[in-house]
C-alpha cells in the first residue's frame, strides 16, 4: 500500500519551572493510504502528543527536539508558517476530545464553517454555505439549518462532535486525526461517532489515526494499532495481533485490566511510579512481573514478532 506518512524518532518536551519533562521519548510509525490506525495508551502515555506534534500544535511551552514527519515525503516539522498552513486543516485534519472548547463559543456554527470552507476553497459564501448543509447532512444532523444557526452550546454533545466532523471534512483530508473523539459521550452517541467514522473513511478514502485510552473502541475500529507507555511506542501491529497475541508485558496488561461482560476477575493496573526511573530505560520497568537485571542496564530494542508486528522488550514470546 502507499505510504502516507512517516514518523521517524519524535522526541518532545515541555519545559516549565521545574525543568524539562520528556512527553514524548521515541516515537515512529508509518500511516499508509486509507489506514484506520489506533494509538492506544493510559493517560500521559504521550498519544495525544505524538499526533498534536505532527502539525506542530504544542503549547508555546512545548518543543520538538529531534525527529521527522514525512507527510508525502515533506518533512512537516521544517515547512514554514505559510507551508504549514496549506497542510494543516486541509491535507492533514484533526477533531478534538472536547468539541465545546474546540468551538468558537461567540459565533455560530454556520459562521464558522462558511469561514473554513471558503478558507480552502476559492468559492462565495453562498456556495460555501451550501456546502456546509451538506457536510452537516452527511455526518447526520437531521436539521442542518438549524444547526447553522445555532451556537456550540446550544448543541448536544453528540451533535458538537458530528459539527467537528464536518468541519474537518469541509477540505476532504487525505489524514483525519481523531483524538478522543467520543470521550464524555453516552454508549450509544459513542457507537453512532465510530460508525459514522468508518463511513467517512470508506466513502472518501482518507486514512484515520485514532487516538484513545478505551481498548474496546480499538478493537471495533482500527486495522493496525500501536501501544504507548512512557512516551514510547512499545509495540505495533494489526489489531488481530494486538488483541489476540500481544507480546508486550505492559499490553497484556492493558487487555487484562478490562473488565469483563457479566462481571469476572480482572487484572489491577498499577499506578504508574517512574520517580526514580532513568529516561533511557523501559517506561514499564518498575510495574513490570517480568523484570530482568537486563531490563535495568539498557532500553530494550524492537524485535519482529511478525512481518509488521513489532515489539520493544528485551523478553521474546517463548520466555514470557
Amino acid at each position: 500500500m502507499e505510504k502516507l506518512l512517516e514518523v521517524k524518532n519524535l522526541k518532545v518536551s515541555f519545559f516549565t519551572d521545574r525543568g524539562e519533562t520528556k512527553a514524548v521519548k521515541n516515537a515512529g510509525f508509518e500511516l499508509e493510504k486509507g489506514d484506520f490506525f489506533g494509538i492506544v495508551g493510559e493517560s500521559g502515555s504521550g498519544k495525544s502528543v505524538t499526533t498534536k506534534s505532527i502539525l506542530k500544535l504544542g503549547t508555546s511551552n512545548c518543543v520538538i527536539k529531534e525527529g521527522e514527519v514525512l507527510f508525502e515525503g515533506r518533512d512537516i516539522l521544517k515547512l514554514n508558517g505559510k507551508e504549514l498552513r496549506e497542510v494543516r486543516g486541509k491535507e492533514i485534519a484533526m477533531i478534538f476530545q472536547d468539541s465545546l472548547s474546540a468551538l468558537n463559543p461567540v459565533y455560530t456554527v454556520g459562521n464558522k464553517m462558511v469561514e473554513l470552507i471558503r478558507r480552502h476553497n476559492p468559492v462565495g459564501k453562498q456556495e460555501a454555505e451550501r456546502q456546509a448543509l451538506e457536510l452537516l447532512t452527511a455526518v447526520g444532523i437531521a436539521d442542518p439549518a438549524k444547526a447553522m444557526r445555532s451556537y456550540p452550546h446550544e448543541l448536544s454533545g453528540g451533535m458538537r462532535q458530528r459539527v467537528m466532523i464536518a468541519m474537518a471534512m469541509s477540505s476532504r483530508p487525505k489524514i483525519l486525526i481523531a483524538d478522543e473523539p467520543t470521550t464524555a459521550l453516552d454508549v450509544t452517541i459513542q457507537a453512532q461517532i465510530l460508525h459514522l467514522l468508518l463511513e467517512l473513511q470508506r466513502k472518501n478514502g482518507m486514512s484515520i489515526i485514532l487516538i484513545t485510552h478505551d481498548l474496546g473502541v480499538v478493537a471495533q475500529t482500527c486495522s493496525r494499532v500501536a501501544v504507548m507507555c512512557g512516551g514510547y511506542i512499545v509495540e505495533e501491529g494489526t489489531a488481530e495481533e494486538i488483541f489476540l497475541r500481544p507480546k508486550h508485558p505492559y499490553t497484556r496488561a492493558l487487555i487484562a485490566s478490562m473488565p469483563r461482560v457479566g462481571g469476572g476477575s480482572f487484572e489491577q493496573f498499577l499506578e504508574r511510579d517512574l520517580s526514580d526511573q532513568a529516561d533511557s530505560l523501559c517506561p514499564f520497568l518498575n510495574r513490570c512481573k517480568y523484570v530482568e537485571e537486563c531490563c535495568r542496564k539498557t532500553l530494550p530494542e524492537y524485535y519482529l514478532a511478525g512481518e509488521k508486528h513489532r515489539v520493544r522488550c528485551h523478553r521474546r514470546e517463548e520466555e514470557v
